[in-house]
């Protein structure tokens, strides 16, 4: 006879496997509304539509902005590692050349055309992206054969744990259940505490459907693993991943939204964020540092970026979440040329002092008052493997971005400097000991970063494949400390010592050059 308790760990208290609370309904939230039409309700005052403004000229640096009628040029390749750190194109692996022609082009910037990409021609963008939102071992969501014929690898899976859902005599369903409605009835108003329990619920239960499964699960499991070729395999975690944000995260997204409305109105963490938006908009364009080399997005490629942000907020499941703000930055990535080309005829690379900039700006003019609310939904219920690639450091970079905005006014008139806040940015220098160098990487940084998060993004960012031999060390007058996983190294940079942050092997022995000689 199969157990009625669930196997899995899990610091949520046990729920009695009773149904009287399985008629509660939270207060009335429309599902449909976005953090944006609920931020409106609440604060008439705020704008949270597209600010984009008609004097165009006020806003552009460079005369060579409308980028939709100059695509003759492919988009150059992400760089090798070098002295600055490149913010590459989201769908480009290493060492990949992506070209670009009309129609990609077009399917980037396109919402309707995303979902609708054949293999038999030029990727589009969603075939690109799926890669980097799957990382390494989440890579094997799809399988189509080259005719398009052959289902998802893994959809009869998915809807079967989904039918699991709706049987209410199955342990599976009554544990779901019962976790949702006693969440909303919950006394519990930290969002932070609330996401928490809710990303280690769906840990939790995807271990149960594993380890036990439920009546015809296995089966389920088995023939599927009879379909697979020998280079194929099946990632039960990714695909009960999708599963778990369908059953768990949507019917608590109105709850989690109001949430997080109700702290950060009692922090005013939003109205910081709304004044400093305001505020930034009726600056010089020069005072959030964007390099006047920089050629800024139209007002039409505005328009699309801000759709994206828009189904951004629309969207239930982070990882949806993610793939719009990704899409969004690739948009920014396809729009922003430079007045300096290469020899070739390219644009030049953007560091990623040249990018957070940009990126402000476009929340500037989006009025995306939402982002900080958007950005910790995503850190809270994504999977921990998507912060490794590319996703974790975007996000880190949306997250840098509120960081820099909720304290551009009083940065502005303490300091009278037109740059962002220093500690939107880490500069970490990396010794090359197969040439001998000194590299800078310049990385995003958002507030009280910790030591563990920093080392993956560099390791990401200068490609290393074995981060577990390297660690983030403090440099002060060329002695080396290192730094613990749990530790701050923001804090580090303003103790006001002359101190440097490295990232190098452990068993490295490196004698630095005097510090006064290292440009950062």
């Amino acid at each position: 006879m199969e157990s009625s308790e669930p196997d899995y760990e899990s610091d949520w208290p046990r729920i009695p496997n009773v149904l009287n609370c399985l008629d509660y309904v939270p207060d009335s939230c429309d599902d449909r509304a976005t953090l944006h039409d609920m931020i409106s309700k609440r604060y008439p005052d705020i704008r949270t539509t597209l600010d984009a403004s008609a004097d165009e000229d006020k806003c552009r640096i460079s005369a060579y902005d409308n980028v939709e009628l100059d695509r003759r040029h492919p988009r150059p390749p992400p760089s090798e590692i070098s002295e600055i750190t490149e913010f590459s194109d989201p769908w480009a692996e290493p060492n990949q050349v992506v070209t670009e022609t009309d129609e990609s082009y077009a399917e980037t910037v396109t919402p309707h055309k995303m979902r609708c990409a054949s293999i038999g021609r030029t990727k589009s963008f969603r075939d690109r992206l799926d890669p980097l939102l799957s990382s390494a071992r989440l890579d094997r969501l799809k399988n189509g054969d080259q005719n398009g014929q052959s289902k998802a690898v893994g959809t009869t899976i998915r809807n079967y744990a989904l039918e699991l859902a709706q049987d209410k005599s199955t342990t599976f369903a009554q544990n779901v259940d019962n976790f949702i409605a006693c969440t909303c009835e919950s006394k519990e108003t930290n969002p932070q505490v609330v996401m928490r329990n809710m990303r280690q619920f769906m840990s939790g239960m995807k271990n149960y459907l594993v380890k036990h499964g439920e009546k015809g699960f296995y089966k389920e499991i088995e023939r599927e693993r009879n379909k697979l070729k020998s280079t194929e395999f099946l990632n039960l975690d990714a695909i009960l991943e999708g599963v778990m944000h369908k059953l768990v995260v949507r019917p608590l997204k109105a709850h989690l939204q109001k949430l997080f409305l109700d702290y950060y109105t009692k922090t005013g963490a939003i109205r910081l964020l709304a004044d400093n938006i305001q505020y930034a908009a009726s600056r010089p364009v020069g005072e959030l540092a964007i390099k006047p080399k920089i050629t800024l997005p139209s007002d039409s490629v505005l328009n699309k970026i801000s759709q994206y942000i828009h189904r951004l907020q629309q969207a239930d499941s982070p990882l949806e979440k993610l793939e719009n703000l990704l899409a969004a930055i690739a948009i920014i990535f396809n729009s922003v040329k430079t007045g300096q080309l290469t020899g070739s005829g390219r644009s030049v690379q953007l560091g990623a002092d040249d990018f957070l900039p940009i990126f402000v700006w476009v929340m500037v003019k989006t009025n995306f008052v939402a982002a900080e609310i958007e950005a910790e939904y995503m850190w809270g219920l994504l999977h921990p493997s998507l912060f490794s690639g590319e996703g974790g450091y975007y996000l880190t970079t949306l997250s840098s971005a509120v960081h820099v905005l909720k304290n551009f006014k009083n940065s502005c008139e303490e300091n009278n400097k037109n740059h962002v806040e220093n500690d939107s940015v880490l500069k970490v220098v990396v010794p090359d000991e197969l040439h001998g160098s000194i590299l800078t990487k310049t990385v995003p940084a958002r507030p009280q970063m910790t030591t563990k998060e920093v080392c993956k993004i560099i390791a990401h960012k200068a490609r290393i494949t074995n981060p577990q031999d390297y660690a983030l060390y403090r440099l002060t007058d060329g002695e080396e400390t290192m730094l613990l996983d749990n530790e701050c190294p923001q804090d580090f940079m303003k103790d006001g010592k002359h101190t440097m942050l490295a990232y190098k092997r452990i068993d490295a022995k490196i004698a630095w050059p005097n510090q006064d000689k290292l440009k950062l």
